[in-house]
């Protein structure tokens, strides 16, 4: 279905503009991604709707995608993989979000251990996009922790369980994903920016 659905809106672009290889395998990649992102989501969205899990599945993902956005991380490098990690981070832990009440203690050492997280080990590029700017890497550190902090303030106004739990479990999440012990588990390649420098001398 994926290929289908790649191979028609090619074809359908190139009706409209002659493309280059390099443009034809860019644009698949991208198509690829998009299709992808789509499905997942979709299937995401339906079993979050059958259990009952919607609004914490929504909160889930609007944070997560913040500290996400200037915090990057591991990508799995397979589709399968993704499918096999996807279903069980959101919905899993779209239950404890929705279930589980944390002590106060367990609540800020979580804070501690992401906030240093971002200090230590934001940015995290991939091989596929690594960092290669030097300032653009300490400004990715700057913002995604100010984004941290920034949820933090929200979460003492507010006092909303299950936002806090939304925070909480996307902040243990992207800190395990900049982790270079997630990176050395699944086999990924680390500070990507590094290799790209050598190659490039």
């Amino acid at each position: 279905m994926k290929k289908i659905f790649v191979e028609k809106f090619i074809t359908y672009i190139q009706t409209k503009k002659e493309l280059t290889n390099i443009e034809i395998k860019r644009l698949k990649y991208g198509l690829e991604g998009l299709y992808n992102l789509i499905t997942k989501m979709v299937v995401i969205f339906v079993l979050a709707i059958l259990f009952n899990l919607l609004t914490e599945l929504i909160c889930f993902i609007l944070i997560y995608s913040f500290f996400r956005l200037y915090g990057f991380g591991i990508h799995a490098k397979k589709s399968w993989q993704c499918w096999l990690s996807t279903i069980p981070i959101y919905i899993g832990g779209c239950f404890l979000i929705k279930y589980v009440s944390l002590s106060m203690p367990v609540i800020y050492a979580i804070w501690i251990f992401g906030i240093i997280s971002f200090i230590l080990f934001a940015p995290a590029d991939t091989a596929s996009r690594p960092l290669i700017h030097k300032e653009k890497r300490i400004r990715a550190k700057i913002l995604s922790i100010i984004i941290v902090i920034f949820f933090y303030f929200i979460n003492v106004y507010f006092q909303n369980r299950i936002f806090l739990n939304a925070t909480l479990y996307a902040l243990i999440i992207q800190s395990l994903s900049m982790n270079p012990l997630i990176y050395l588990l699944f086999h990924a390649p680390y500070h990507n920016y590094k290799t790209y420098s050598k190659t490039t001398v």
